[in-house]
């Protein structure tokens, strides 16, 4: 040992240790801490740190800051030692599990902290707006859309489970008035089995995003049967009396068939379908009608639910001429012009397939009406009747939402045709009524 002390570089390494022992020990001293004597007081940068909220999330919403700004002072060493630490040792929250609904004014607290450390928290209070969760049971309805093929007959869904349970801020609950599980049949041909999302609506069918269903899948059968089919000819008749000198030399009917579903002793006793008399009263020309194709009793659909009338006047000298006359002896008619014109026209838009309960406002265009730019031969266009166009949407099927569709023109006679076809849409939102809206309404 002698011999170790007497060795100057021994005794400069065991000094050396002793100075950074006592500098440590100097250091370490609780005291310095709160005296922070021979050392300046200094801040960190001020920094963005998640506020954490402290609640019971089972009875409870809460909306608060998501963030707050955190500064950190004391000694230069201790300022130095804490950012070698994690982030995450300091943890700024507010403690809401003592309050109830409402809004609140609340001081943010932390943990974690660096001793010797001072934290100043902007702003030291929040507010935060604390809802109480409700819990509702509901019904679920199941909505079909598209339709199914011809000869398919739709059955009553069956949902398993009917009920769920919605749960929402106290807030929202008048909002939840549908709660819906949609399903598409469009050209189904058997049974479907199948999972569907439940969607909680509010009264303008708009999706009620605060809502938590469960379960939020159910399951859902449509059932499908098939019909008997049977094609059967169509038959059309005019009633009244054209105008004087004129007479009605044809009546076509476009289709000229139609194909009918239903049980098959009903179809049995079917071999033929009427459709209402179009009436020619007054008529000094040539017209086409547009006919709803009526159903006979206990006839489930048919393939197609109109069909064109067209009705030919002609003059009772013309009638004469074209069946006393030779050829030399008729006299020269001559061609009628072929001269194109174009016009324009504005009209209504009908809302087809509404469902019951169901109502509906366009978006676009606002008014409702919708404006047809027409071209045609000048013999086509003086005879055509604008009042008889009519221009439609189809909504059948479709659940509350906004739809883009496109508007349907019929009544146009053959030799006229739109020029502006790629503009005939328009925008529809369906809305769905209450219960109780349907009762008092």
């Amino acid at each position: 040992m002698d011999k170790w002390l007497n060795n100057n570089n021994v005794v400069k390494v065991i000094s050396f240790l002793l100075a950074i022992m006592l500098w440590a020990v100097v250091n370490n001293d609780p005291a310095s801490y709160s005296s922070g004597v021979g050392q300046a007081q200094v801040d960190t940068k001020v920094n963005q740190v998640d506020l954490k909220v402290r609640y019971d999330a089972s009875k409870y919403l809460v909306e608060a800051p998501s963030t707050v700004q955190v500064q950190l002072r004391g000694r230069k060493d201790l300022l130095a030692m804490s950012s070698l630490l994690s982030s995450d040792s300091l943890d700024v929250y507010v403690d809401l599990r003592n309050y109830g609904s409402g809004k609140h004014e609340v001081p943010v607290q932390y943990e974690g902290a660096p001793r010797g450390l001072e934290v100043i928290i902007q702003p030291s209070q929040v507010t935060v707006n604390i809802e109480e969760i409700k819990k509702l049971k509901k019904t679920v309805q199941v909505d079909l859309i598209g339709e199914a093929k011809a000869h398919g007959k739709v059955g009553q869904s069956i949902v398993n489970p009917q009920t769920v349970t919605v749960t929402v801020p106290e807030s929202r609950v008048e909002d939840v008035v549908f709660v819906r599980a949609y399903v598409s049949v469009e050209g189904a041909e058997e049974p479907i089995k199948t999972k569907a999302p439940v969607r909680v609506l509010d009264r303008r069918g708009t999706p009620v995003e605060s809502a938590k269903v469960s379960p939020a899948v159910v399951d859902v059968q449509v059932p499908i049967t098939s019909l008997p089919a049977k094609t059967v000819p169509l038959k059309v008749d005019s009633k009244g009396t054209p105008a004087d000198g004129y007479r009605v030399a044809a009546v076509d009917v476009n289709p000229k068939k139609v194909t009918l579903y239903g049980a098959k002793e009903v179809l049995d006793t079917i071999s033929s379908l009427t459709l209402p008399s179009v009436d020619v009263d007054g008529l000094s020309e040539s017209k086409t009608f547009s006919v709803t194709i009526l159903l006979p009793d206990n006839v489930e659909k048919a393939d197609v639910e109109s069909a064109y009338v067209k009705v030919d006047i002609v003059r009772m000298d013309e009638t004469a001429i074209r069946t006393g006359l030779t050829e030399q002896e008729k006299p020269e008619v001559q061609d009628p012009e072929k001269i194109t014109i174009r016009d324009s026209v504005e009209l209504p838009i009908r809302i087809q397939g509404l469902a019951d309960g169901q109502a509906s406002e366009f978006v676009k265009p606002s008014s409702g009406r919708i404006e047809l730019e027409i071209q045609g031969t000048k013999e086509a266009m003086d005879k055509m009747d604008k009042n008889e166009l009519v221009a439609s949407v189809d909504v059948k099927g479709k659940p509350p939402g906004q739809y883009t569709t496109p508007v349907h023109v019929i009544n146009l006679p053959p030799d006229v045709r739109i020029t502006n076809q790629q503009n005939l849409q328009a925008i529809v939102l369906i809305k769905e009524q209450a219960d109780n809206q349907r009762v008092n309404s």
